[in-house]
């Protein structure tokens, strides 16, 4: 396309970013293999409604308290019940389209008879995991329904309200573990018909796929046989290992990672301390259902998802032309300045991603500019979201460490600024000192009329004002963080109804990516909070502080170990599952090294950003590449990253080694 080709109908653009959201939405991995998962993704429609039946719960409840002086004693828990049915239908959900978040370091390398075979495992496995689950499921569900006496009892919340809510996400839960047995009892049929062991050669399974899996299965057999014959007798060192152990060979199959976590943190418990320890399992996968602050995340991913398929975020661009245009490589900055807005309205990288390579790249690339520049800006830019309140991220760590949401949120403002100033610096001086990696500034492309020029700024009136709306209800103390992310979808909503781009497909489209997104990141918490409460039982917190604390190392260099830990996870694993894993260990021994948690969790964040983009699994480049041209590469996507690495890795360690970067916000307001 060339620049005096026909402009493309606004129309037209929409369409086109739904198209390919719907793209990044779709793996490359079966589907659903069965009726059963066909109907489960069907109904699943339905049930992603309960999303929107709770914000408005939500929205009622803080009119009734601020507006009418007459707060509801039902709204709360009806929304965390609504919620939580949400999470244990995502769970079924993503199975049935395969959406689970998995490693797949040797899986998605496999395809024909091969692929087929760790089909076979990796269902078989799942199924271990299932029947476990729904044991304990099980054992919960009979001290919740009848007393030990066996009478019909059925469990309430004890609240003024007094619903029998416990009883039934419990029972919930149970049938959510029946239902994901039977799904993978039909997976393990299918892929055990399409092994192709009756089949052509080309289709059979590769001789060394087949002796890879026998020494995996070797290595948990090996594994299996010393945990239940000697229990606890092992000590926790041998028991740690066997646990780090268990987990990394399971994963390298692509079981996915919720299913590896859970079954390992069943089987340690059954070793470790007996079928009476089960209880403990089910206990902690109820809590943490039930935790009121996660109700946050599905507010945060359904107002993502409303702005990712309505015109805001292309407005929003077109007005940052007048903030940027003007500078050598004006494009490329205005790119990471719309980044920031973004990430400041839904706090999700992947949407932003996509929005981005579908408005920003073609036009950076259909200017001239460098392409590694260019992609280098998107995902970048648009992983910002890790860093700019309000951060899914950080309510993860601020649930797992017990600190201040708020207080998070104050304390990345100046972080996430600085970094993506860093990134704005390094784009103006390579441009300044290269300029054939941008082209020349188009002077007149930018003397437009005043009255242009307003039209554009009107694109940033209503995703700042959400933007304010949302973060000004948090640090005005009007709403808890759950109640403004409630406040932020109905204002993406109100601004779509006003431009006059809501519609049914949207709406529903958006509700069902928040039940999928929700389905892979809670339920990969549900596994790494078991197996993290577990692992604490077994006494392995005690083991690694005293382990840490005990090493005779100064607390900076303890630190630094921490960072290095996190970051070759973050090779690897999704930011999730590190947090909820290392964060119950790790934030105790930051606390008794006397530094501040609120700190530690910007690193923390600021580390997790750098996993966004790190090869060989940064999951910016996989987003940027479902929508980029056919001829861009992932290894080129990832090359064009590592001056981008580079500059996180320094802005982490200017905020590592001065705390008051991160600190002196909060510290501020608060005195």
């Amino acid at each position: 396309m060339t620049a005096n080709a026909t402009p493309v109908p606004e129309a037209q653009i929409v369409e086109e970013q739904i198209a390919a959201l719907k793209k990044v939405e779709e793996k490359e991995v079966a589907g659903p293999r069965t009726t059963l998962d066909r109907v489960i993704i069907r109904f699943g429609g339905v049930v992603s409604f309960l999303f929107a039946i709770a914000t408005f719960i939500s929205i009622y409840e803080i009119a009734a308290r601020y507006f009418f002086n007459s707060p509801t004693i039902w709204a709360h828990e009806t929304v965390i019940a609504l919620v939580a049915v949400c999470y244990l239908y995502g769970g079924m959900q993503c199975l049935a389209g395969d959406k689970h978040i998995r490693i797949g370091l040797i899986y998605f390398g496999t395809s024909g008879g091969t692929r087929r075979l760790l089909d076979f495992v990796n269902s078989l496995m799942s199924l271990f995991f299932s029947v476990a689950l729904c044991y304990a499921a099980l054992t919960m569900v009979e001290t919740s329904w009848f007393t030990p006496q066996g009478d019909f009892r059925v469990e309430r919340s004890g609240s003024a309200w007094n619903p029998m809510t416990p009883a039934l996400i419990k029972m919930a839960l149970m049938i959510t573990a029946g239902v994901l047995s039977v799904q993978n009892v039909g997976h393990l049929w299918v892929a055990w018909k399409g092994t192709g062991f009756r089949q052509s050669s080309d289709e059979k399974p590769s001789l060394g796929a087949i002796i890879g899996i026998i020494i995996v299965f070797g290595l948990l057999i090996t594994g299996g046989y010393y945990l239940f014959t000697y229990g606890r007798d092992l000590g926790i060192q041998t028991g740690s290992l066997l646990l780090v152990g268990s987990i990394m060979v399971m994963i390298l199959t692509g079981i996915p990672l919720a299913f590896v976590t859970g079954l390992i943190a069943i089987l340690f418990t059954l070793a470790w301390f007996g079928p009476m320890g089960v209880p403990l399992v089910s206990s902690r996968i109820y809590s943490f259902t039930i935790e009121y602050v996660l109700v946050a995340i599905p507010m945060f991913v359904l107002m993502a998802s409303l702005l990712d398929r309505s015109g805001m975020a292309r407005d929003l661009y077109d007005a940052m032309k007048l903030v940027a245009g003007r500078l050598k490589g004006g494009v490329a900055i205005q790119t990471l300045v719309a980044a920031i807005f973004l990430a400041a309205i839904s706090g999700i990288i992947g949407g932003e991603i996509v929005l981005l390579g579908l408005i920003a790249l073609p036009q950076m690339l259909r200017l001239g500019y460098n392409r590694a520049l260019a992609i280098g800006t998107v995902c970048a830019g648009g992983s910002l979201g890790t860093m700019i309140p309000p951060s899914i991220v950080l309510i993860v760590y601020g649930l797992t460490a017990s600190v201040s949401i708020g207080d998070l949120f104050l304390a990345t403002v100046t972080p996430g600024a600085m970094l993506g100033l860093f990134y704005i610096i390094y784009i103006y001086t390579r441009v300044s000192l290269n300029p054939k990696l941008a082209p020349p500034i188009d002077a007149a492309e930018l003397d437009m009329p005043f009255g242009e020029k307003l039209k554009k700024l009107r694109g940033v009136i209503l995703p700042a004002g959400v933007a304010f709306m949302v973060l000004g209800s948090i640090y005005g103390g009007v709403a808890s963080v759950t109640e403004a992310a409630a406040m932020g979808v109905i204002g993406v909503f109100v601004s779509a109804l006003v431009r006059g781009e809501v519609s049914w497909a949207l709406i529903r489209d958006s509700l069902r990516q928040t039940l999928e997104t929700c389905g892979m990141i809670i339920w990969i918490g549900l596994g790494a909070s078991t197996l993290v409460g577990v692992y604490n039982l077994m006494g392995g917190n005690r083991f690694i502080e005293n382990a840490i604390l005990g090493s005779g190392a100064s607390p900076l260099v303890i630190i630094l170990i921490m960072m290095a830990i996190l970051i070759v996870l973050g090779l690897f694993m999704d930011w999730i599952g590190i947090a909820l894993l290392t964060m119950p260990i790790f934030v105790p021994i930051v606390v008794k090294l006397g530094f501040d948690p609120i700190w530690f969790g910007i690193l923390f964040a600021m580390n997790m950003q750098v996993s966004f983009i790190s090869p060989p699994f940064g999951p910016a480049a996989f987003y940027l590449k479902s929508v980029a041209p056919d001829d861009m590469t992932l290894s080129e996507i990832f090359r064009a990253l590592i001056p981008f690495i580079c500059i996180q890795l320094v802005a982490l360690s200017l905020v590592l080694l001065n705390p008051q970067i991160a600190l002196w916000l909060p510290q501020m307001l608060k005195n």
